[in-house]
């Protein structure tokens, strides 16, 4: 645990990046216990890695025993998305990775003052120093964003651990969750392969078995 701590962290916005490829990063202030002030940006991968590695290094408050014990907060879900829908999947998240973060620095001190979580909102180089977009033509081209149908997601989480089989899948651990955007009425994959779905709740959340070997779920 570190006398310098983040007293703070709320996230303010989105922002589109397009190094190395194009993807959006969450605004986030974040003040730190000697009443300093940073502004730090981090993509979705990033919470994701912390969150997998606060559920590792804190099983008991994961819930991974007991679930009526887990007191770290659930983070919005993994999602394969259409390119289409990335603006409206990162603004869809902001309200719930912001209650993340506030949610994480409010943890008993062994959780929100250990390194993974201080490495996290510590100000990078490219923090200091962001990189500057050109928005000029940007505006034009995301019209097809900015009129696109909202996107209602149903949230999963994922009971056994998955390795992809394929370059277009996603290894899923046990505990993952997962925003699905997509599903045929059959019961297959959106690549044709069968699956059908599986869930438990705890909490307001939903646990689900990725793509394969699986019954349906209550109530879906």
């Amino acid at each position: 645990m570190l006398a310098y701590c983040v007293q703070d962290a709320t996230v303010v916005d989105v922002e589109k990046r397009r190094n190395p490829s194009k993807h959006y990063v969450y605004i986030i202030n974040v003040t730190w216990s000697d009443s300093t002030s940073q502004t730090i940006y981090r993509r979705y991968s990033k919470f994701f890695d912390l969150q997998m590695q606060l559920l590792d290094k804190f099983p008991i408050e994961g819930g991974q025993k007991d679930p009526k014990q887990r007191i770290i907060p659930f983070l919005p879900g993994k999602i394969l998305f259409r390119r289409s829908h990335i603006r409206d999947v990162a603004v869809k998240r902001l309200k719930p990775i912001d209650e993340y973060c506030r949610a994480l620095v409010r943890l008993p001190p062994h959780i929100s003052q250990c390194d993974e979580v201080f490495r996290f909102f510590e100000a990078r180089p490219e923090d200091v120093n962001p990189p500057k977009e050109d928005y000029g033509s940007s505006k034009r081209k995301s019209g097809a964003d900015t009129n696109a149908e909202p996107m209602i997601l149903e949230q999963y989480v994922v009971v056994s651990n998955y390795k992809k089989q394929e370059n277009s899948e996603l290894s899923l651990q046990a505990g993952e969750v997962v925003d699905v955007i997509e599903k045929n009425e059959s019961g297959e994959c959106p690549d044709g392969r069968p699956g059908s779905w599986d869930g438990q709740t705890a909490g307001r959340q939903h646990f689900a078995w990725w793509w394969k070997n699986v019954s349906p779920a209550p109530g879906k």
